[in-house]
């Protein structure tokens, strides 16, 4: 799998024993967006990340700001359709055997999730955070100018099959319940918007108000680039202990000792590590994705495109087209399987007529996701000053912007714009 280059410009580590007033741990783009909004609330941050900015989860993921997506991951219908996605060769779905047996109280949480009370709980929850997240990011563009890598041309799900066509009005129904609006589209109609799309399709489903990135990296690292012009420190280093002091919190990282006043625990999938240190048990998992980078194709999607029975999505890209997908729960330290990334390219032959490239390159991340699909965003019990913001699974970059505005608000003692108790800590 590849590595990407860290970000020019990081402000380098002055000593190895460093006091600021908020240190926040993560920089991918929750923690960098946090970063960032409690600096211009006035404050002395220091960004903290064991690889640096954008290398983790924040490099490769769609760069889908999906809006549209408000239901949880587990529900009856999903876990319906589990038996056959794991029974299907190259699969959307894949559990790492050897992992199983640690993934076991995870999955039963996950299962009981999908109560259907609880998803209509986690759906209004999702929901409320959506419909604030693009509004979030425009914020950023007008203070910070994200240039030409934010896009709001919409995006859409297309169906190969007429009974699935048929379902999909079903699913506007829900989504109009949320204010969400959607265009149905039949196999005339989405021929004419896009004619790369192969013909076979039945229709689709169009979102009009979604919107994408065409390079999740380079807006992370823009925004990182804004923090340390001014006047924000980022250090690479990993967190190796968390030490609670009256008025002040002590880090030990692999470089020595960081003081500071208030901490943000924004770490992604490796955040449960560090609450551990706090006292907490945490039921993150992480959901293994894989991405295929096309240099060069000879056809792409005209927005970034769903394919809902083959259940990846394909989006253009500054660097090429990006085929991305697959769920493997196998924890954070077995290898990545390269065949699974390279498998996409197949799928988005068969929906791309012709589709080719002068290069792929695979890649590997590792999305931080929680059994009821809603994030933690709040203080940490029984620790003054110390506060979460993670577990946000597949809607990471979705809700970068909105988080960071909230946890800006939460830290600094204002009254955030949402009710966060839906994705309080001790809910579990």
């Amino acid at each position: 799998m590849n590595n990407p280059a860290p970000l020019k410009g990081h402000a380098p580590a002055r000593s190895h024993r460093l006091d600021c007033e908020i240190a926040v741990v993560g920089a991918g783009i929750i923690g960098v967006c946090t970063a960032l909004e409690l600096q211009a609330a006035g404050h002395d941050v220091w960004l903290l990340d064991r690889k640096g900015v954008a290398e983790e989860c924040s490099f490769g993921n769609a760069g889908h700001i999906a809006v549209e997506h408000i239901f949880p991951l587990s529900s009856p219908a999903t876990l319906l359709e589990v038996p056959k996605m794991l029974m299907a060769p190259n699969g959307p779905l894949s559990i790492r055997m050897l992992y199983l047996p640690r993934l076991m109280p995870w999955l039963m949480r996950f299962l009981w999730a999908g109560r259907p009370a609880q998803v209509a709980r986690a759906t209004a929850a999702i929901a409320s955070l959506n419909a604030h997240a693009l509004l979030a990011f425009r914020s950023l563009h007008q203070r910070f100018g994200l240039g030409d890598l934010l896009h709001e041309d919409g995006t859409l799900v297309v169906y190969e099959a007429e009974k699935n066509l048929a379902g999909a009005k079903h699913e506007q129904q829900a989504l109009a319940a949320f204010d969400v609006e959607t265009e149905l589209m039949d196999a005339p109609a989405l021929k004419a918007f896009d004619p790369a799309l192969n013909p076979s399709l039945r229709g689709a489903l169009r979102f009009p108000h979604s919107a994408h990135v065409t390079d999740p990296a380079r807006l992370v690292r823009k925004l990182a680039g804004h923090f340390v012009r001014l006047g924000g420190h980022i250090e690479k280093q990993a967190v190796l202990g968390i030490e609670p002091c009256r008025a002040r919190t002590v880090l030990t990282t692999d470089r020595g000792r960081v003081r500071t006043e208030k901490l943000v625990i924004a770490a992604g999938a490796w955040s449960h590590q560090l609450m551990r240190m706090l006292g907490h048990k945490v039921p993150l998992e992480t959901e293994r994705g894989y991405h295929l980078m096309l240099e060069g194709p000879n056809a792409q999607p005209r927005v970034p495109t769903t394919f809902f029975e083959r259940r990846f999505v394909a989006t253009p890209m500054d660097g090429g087209l990006r085929l991305a997908g697959r769920v493997e729960l196998g924890g954070l330290k077995l290898p990545a399987k390269g065949r699974h990334a390279h498998a996409l390219l197949p799928l988005g032959q068969d929906l791309l007529p012709g589709l080719g490239a002068k290069a792929t390159t695979p890649w590997m991340g590792f999305r931080p996701t929680l059994p009821d699909s809603l994030p933690v965003m709040g203080a940490v019990p029984n620790h003054d000053g110390i506060y979460a913001a993670f577990g946000h699974n597949h809607m990471g970059l979705t809700h970068g912007a909105i988080t960071g505005a909230l946890m800006r608000d939460l830290v600094t003692g204002e009254k955030p714009a949402l009710d966060l108790t839906p994705y309080r800590l001790n809910r579990f």
